[in-house]
């Protein structure tokens, strides 16, 4: 027997028991490749979008409140202005108009008309649209629209100044539909509550110079945002290709170092990844099928390399592909032999019903040489064997001899099986038990035997 180790013929995607199951779905969490878009895409673009929102946003707010307080300053300097001259030309009935005498009373004599006409031609001097100017109790002492005068008016705005003790903006569209501040700003009174100044003043220019100056604060790191985001992305793509084909690779190379691999022994080593350990060996009871071919010396001496592992490529096509059908997983491919193994229910009955397909697809093939199976079922040790640097995953033990032996008893064609696997199995086509000697063990076998009826000796 000369060994020429040929390729595992197995698709884990035909294996119908639990091993090969687990194997392609473990072997599916491993060929997936990291989501790195995706995740970037769910978590770290929804939140650069928001951050730019909300820049934008702040950016508004902040805008808004610089205007406010921009026509607030101006307000206040405008009132100031109006104290100012209103004191000048006539003290003593500002003064009393302020500590919020009865505005008849202030404007009865001539006096008290000079104040009045001042105060509108101040109005008109400083472009006001509007002004209303209130005492502490909230009566009108003086407004542009003279019949206003002396009324009391308490309004929401107005209340809210005098508490806070504070300016107060408030933003309104006229019934024209322009836009405007109502500015509420207070005057000090020396011994006395604050009047308080009710200046209109239109959005003017000066909204859009804000609004400009505030675009162009928040456009510029807006842009820089973006133009990160695209790249980050952009990047984010390129890493993920590189993912995917790196991980493909990885894949399309565990595949092929498979094929050269049992299913258990890539289980194995998919456990052992999983749980960052070793490869553990384990006692386990299961049946063996060897298949081996006849009087392979003589055809490997008359024929060619080429036409020998030929050969072995068609017998073993056949016999592997028989075997994973039924279940079992081929442990090693050993020269012109096979070494196979059935676990869970019904293994026994399993491996006969491999053994006999693979003789008769053997038979009709109508190869130069046939093969001999041997079967037995016990006990064997599943693990790791050699050198740190050089290992061998396989299953060892006084079963895997025995069901050697038997295979070295069987024929071209024929099957020989322990007596209590054919037994375990329920198959009735086997011959009557005999006992055979088995070289290298004291005690004789039982076994018994099945014959494919067509086979025949080369000629």
């Amino acid at each position: 027997m000369i060994c020429i180790k040929t390729k595992q013929l197995k698709s884990t995607k035909i294996v119908k028991i639990s091993l090969g199951q687990q194997l392609v779905m473990n072997t599916h969490s491993f060929d997936q490749p990291y989501p790195l878009l995706r995740l970037f895409l769910r978590y770290i673009v929804p939140g650069l979008l928001i951050l730019l929102v909300l820049s934008a946003f702040l950016t508004g707010v902040g805008a808004r409140q610089l205007a406010e307080g921009l026509y607030l300053e101006q307000a206040t300097r405008r009132a100031q202005v109006i104290d100012r001259a209103m004191t000048e030309v006539a003290p003593d009935h500002w003064r009393r108009l302020k500590r919020g005498e009865a505005p008849a009373l202030v404007y009865g004599d001539a006096d008290g008309q000079t104040l009045l006409a001042e105060l509108t031609r101040e109005v008109r001097e400083l472009d006001l649209t509007h002004l209303k100017i209130y005492s502490s109790r909230g009566v009108i002492q003086y407004s542009t629209d003279g019949s206003q005068i002396g009324m009391e008016d308490r309004s929401r705005a107005f209340v809210a100044a005098a508490e806070r003790g504070a300016s107060t903006a408030v933003y309104k569209t006229a019934e024209d539909g322009s836009a405007l501040y109502e500015l509420y700003v207070l005057v000090a009174v020396p011994d006395g509550s604050p009047v308080i100044f009710e200046l209109y003043e239109p959005v003017s220019h000066l909204n859009a110079l804000l609004w400009r100056a505030g675009i162009a604060a928040a456009g510029v790191p807006s842009v820089i945002l973006i133009v990160l985001m695209l790249g980050m992305t952009r990047l984010v793509v390129l890493a993920q290709k590189n993912i995917n084909s790196r991980a493909a690779l990885v894949a399309d190379l565990r595949t092929r170092l498979e094929r050269l691999l049992s299913g258990a022994a890539s289980q194995a080593v998919h456990d052992a990844v999983s749980v960052g350990g070793g490869i553990a060996s384990s006692r386990t009871r299961c049946t063996i099928l060897y298949s081996d071919i006849r009087d392979f010396t003589s055809f490997a001496e008359a024929n060619g390399p080429e036409q020998v592992v030929h050969f072995l490529n068609q017998s073993m096509t056949i016999v592997v592909g028989a075997i994973t059908r039924a279940g079992g997983d081929v442990d090693k491919l050993i020269g012109d032999a096979v070494l196979a193994r059935f676990h869970g229910d019904r293994a026994e009955a399993r491996a006969i019903d491999a053994a006999r397909e693979a003789l008769r697809l053997l038979d009709q093939a109508n190869l130069p040489r046939g093969v001999g199976i041997g079967i037995y079922t016990g006990e064997v040790i599943s693990g790791t064997i050699g050198p740190a640097d050089r290992m061998d995953f396989t299953i060892i033990g006084d079963t895997v001899n025995l069901a050697a032996r038997l295979c070295a008893a069987a024929s071209r064609g024929e099957i020989v099986a322990d007596a209590e696997t054919v037994t375990a199995a329920g198959d009735a086509e086997f011959g009557a038990a005999e006992v055979i000697s088995v070289k290298g063990r004291r005690s004789r076998l039982e076994v018994r035997r099945w014959q494919m009826v067509s086979a025949a000796e080369p000629s």
